[in-house]
């Protein structure tokens, strides 16, 4: 049982905008909080990982949100040289997970592909990682 614990990835993601600039902070007391933040063209980035019972695997950063194709170009360069024949990835149901391309490529090198059912967070440890990233980041 604790070896098919080590089998199982979760897959995730999550962006990050220019644009999520802080309205408020600390200044010396009678002084006024002066910052800068981006103005008019917004760009985001996305950070997409697996995570392993030991380790978080296969981390990339992309320009711009996810989509398909970059998707199936993750799973494809940088997911499936990481795994191994009889490995498990589970993933949420975001439109872009449900490839048929990427489901062959895990497939073919002999991985289950698990989709979680509908707005589950819960059920993927990498969202409480995520969550402490983001707290204690």
């Amino acid at each position: 049982m604790a070896n098919m614990l080590t089998r199982i990835g979760f897959i995730d993601e999550t962006s990050i905008k220019t644009n999520m600039a802080k309205t408020t902070g600390w200044a010396p007391r009678g002084e006024r909080l002066v910052d800068h933040a981006p103005f008019g063209h917004w760009r985001s980035q996305t950070f997409i990982a697996a995570l392993r019972h030991d380790r978080l695997d296969a981390p990339w950063v992309i320009d711009g949100p996810i989509n398909r194709d970059l998707f199936d170009l993750y799973v494809e360069t940088q997911l499936a040289p990481t795994l191994q024949r009889g490995d498990v990835v589970i993933l949420d149901n975001l439109s872009s997970h449900k490839s048929p391309k990427a489901t062959a490529t895990l497939r073919n090198i002999g991985c289950w592909f698990l989709p979680l059912p509908p707005y589950s967070p819960d059920l993927n440890p990498i969202e409480i990682n995520r969550g402490l990233t983001r707290t204690h980041g």
